[in-house]
């Protein structure tokens, strides 16, 4: 009869060693799954900055390359200055803040100056400070008469303030 209380005893002992080894996989698959949760909303995110790096560079590359650029800043006339920001907001979704500043870049000895000509926006700065995601795109720009720019383009989503 104490053998057999011994096996049961022995056998309980190893049920709990079971149940113990179960719980703590049980309790590491929970934060693993919580882990990888928390952060699939990160990727969004950062999908999101990708798509504004992207489109800013597309809008950027359309209004350079159509002359827009060339037109609004050689001639210096303001008809053509005023082109510029229509050409801009039709390029953009209706939903995005954007903020482009260009800037005319002259060499001063073994410095490059940036002297900025046109800056106009579609909303505050503050909308820029408050934003989760912003993307600032920029390129330099060489016109043919060897004048050389600076444009930067500033863009957020205007519903993820």
């Amino acid at each position: 009869m104490m053998l057999f209380y011994s096996l049961l005893r022995a056998r309980r002992g190893q049920s709990r060693i079971l149940e113990a080894a179960i719980a703590a996989v049980i309790i590491s698959i929970v934060f693993s799954v919580s882990t990888f949760l928390i952060r699939s909303s990160d990727v969004r995110v950062l999908q999101e900055r990708a798509d504004l790096d992207r489109l800013g560079y597309n809008v950027l590359h359309k209004i350079v390359e159509s002359g827009v650029i060339e037109k609004t800043l050689e001639t210096g006339l303001a008809k053509d200055v005023a082109m510029l920001k229509p050409t801009v907001q039709r390029s953009l979704p209706p939903a995005i803040c954007y903020d482009l500043r260009i800037f005319d870049c002259t060499e001063d000895g073994s410095w490059v100056q940036l002297t900025k000509l046109i800056s106009f926006s579609n909303t505050s700065e503050d909308t820029f400070a408050n934003s989760l995601e912003v993307s600032s795109t920029s390129i330099v720009y060489t016109s043919q008469k060897g004048n050389i720019y600076h444009l930067v383009l500033l863009l957020a989503r205007g519903g993820g303030l």
